[in-house]
């Protein structure tokens, strides 16, 4: 190809194709992304939460190959600070890899799982600053972003919540605030960079639909903050002359069901004695152990060869399935989770009934009040099988994109074949296939 293309991928957390339809009838969408390609839905990855989803979006890749699977690293123990911030974890070759090596200049903010990404000229990954004084730069700089990117953070601070400066980090990550905060220092990393391959994700959708619901009027206003997102993105390509050079992406990772309570199925492990506790339920030590992903929960053995626990196990959690009272419906062997792409050191996955969230807590009670603070405990959550509740979307516009072109249902690991189609580049790892419907060559 004579000249090099660019590309730049928005994605809206837990974004579904209904929203779609509403955004139809705002300016910005109608002006920087209406008439393009769209795919009818994408089917995301099992357990549908962001970081495992994010990381098939950029590689091609399904969770069991590139080794990501829940938000959080194992533990028994607090998940504060077990958030899979940094790169190392993803076990595959990714867009950004595929780009750097076909000479293009890579660009990343607040995509999760880049943290000190070696392919990413231009970074600032999603970070909550999780340790005890902790700063800004200090963060962002343990995270891969350069001296320039620092700037551009400590530049657009003025963005977060009042009460960030005030009482400190455990206040950053509030919504809307962080989303205004990482939408400016995306607009800046474009006008001041411009980076050929650049991604962008913000949380805000995900955030108020985990507090007021699937489909409420506090999500449909916040959709009118994405539209103004859209044109903040397009205005910042058109400052630089990019605009018409730029095939622009709106994708999305999972979508989200209604909840009316979390379940702590490490209580009832713990009073069947597979779960040791202090008195304030603390683990001291386990011999299986409940991981939530929200609406599916990873269940560990302590010892993988421990087959007299697992078979003892197993009895156990058929019988609270078959009681029907405690919120999942089917237990997953791990082998069965290999035919649904997802692999690791868990033994098996319970799955929803379609109502229940599941916590990670020991302590009684068994079914604790709603927690709006935590995305697994609100009003509506994910993590559950792909196939069911509304999906996520895959759509675009631009010089290299067909107009007016509608694809069927497509998978989420198709996503970056595609980027890398149009761009001209090899992704080896890659399971997922282009969706060369989308392009014009």
């Amino acid at each position: 190809m004579s000249e090099k293309r660019r590309i730049l991928v928005f994605s809206v957390d837990a974004m579904v194709t209904e929203d779609v339809d509403y955004l139809r009838t705002k300016p910005n969408f109608s002006k920087y992304l209406a008439g393009g390609a769209e795919a009818e839905s994408i089917m995301t990855v099992y357990p549908s939460v962001t970081y495992p989803a994010h990381v098939s979006m950029t590689t091609g890749c399904w969770p069991a190959k590139h080794g990501v699977i829940s938000n959080f690293r194992f533990t028994t123990d607090s998940k504060e600070d077990t958030w899979q911030w940094d790169h190392s974890c993803v076990k595959t070759g990714d867009i950004f890899d595929a780009a750097k090596k076909g000479g293009y200049t890579t660009g990343s903010v607040f995509w999760p799982v880049t943290g000190n990404h070696p392919s990413i000229d231009s970074l600032i990954n999603e970070y909550w600053l999780p340790h005890k004084d902790e700063t800004l730069e200090t963060g962002f700089a343990s995270q891969g972003s350069d001296e320039d990117m620092v700037k551009i953070v400590l530049r657009n601070a003025g963005e977060l919540a009042p009460s960030y400066k005030l009482t400190g980090r455990k206040n950053f990550c509030i919504y809307p605030q962080i989303d205004n905060f990482l939408m400016a220092c995306a607009v800046d990393v474009i006008k001041e960079r411009a980076p050929e391959v650049m991604f962008v994700h913000n949380g805000n959708i995900d955030h108020q639909r985990h507090v007021t619901g699937v489909f409420s009027q506090t999500v449909r206003e916040s959709l009118d903050i994405i539209d103004e997102n859209i044109g903040q993105l397009g205005r910042a390509l058109e400052s630089r002359g990019l605009l018409d050079k730029t095939d622009f992406f709106l994708v999305s990772d999972h979508g989200q069901r209604q909840i009316v309570r979390t379940v702590k199925i490490n209580v009832l492990l713990a009073e069947a004695g597979f779960i040791d506790t202090d008195v304030k339920g603390k683990v001291k030590d386990w011999r299986a152990y409940c991981f939530s992903n929200a609406m599916s929960t990873l269940v560990y053995l302590k010892d993988p060869e421990d087959k007299k626990t697992r078979a003892e196990l197993l009895s156990f959690l058929e019988k609270l399935r078959d009681e029907g009272i405690y919120g999942f419906s089917k237990i997953i062997t791990k082998e069965e989770a290999r035919e649904l792409h997802l692999d690791g050191d868990f033994e098996f996955v319970l799955e929803s009934d379609g109502y229940t969230s599941f916590s990670d807590s020991c302590r009684r009670p068994l079914v604790p009040p709603m927690d709006l603070s935590d995305f697994r405990f609100g009003r509506a959550t994910h993590g559950y099988y792909p196939a069911v509740g509304p999906q996520p979307v895959f759509l675009a516009k631009g010089p290299h994109i067909r107009a007016g072109v509608r694809v069927g249902r497509h998978d989420v690991v198709d996503e970056a074949p595609t980027y890398a189609a149009l761009l001209g580049v090899e992704m080896p790892d890659a399971e997922g296939k282009a969706i060369t419907e989308f392009l014009t060559e």
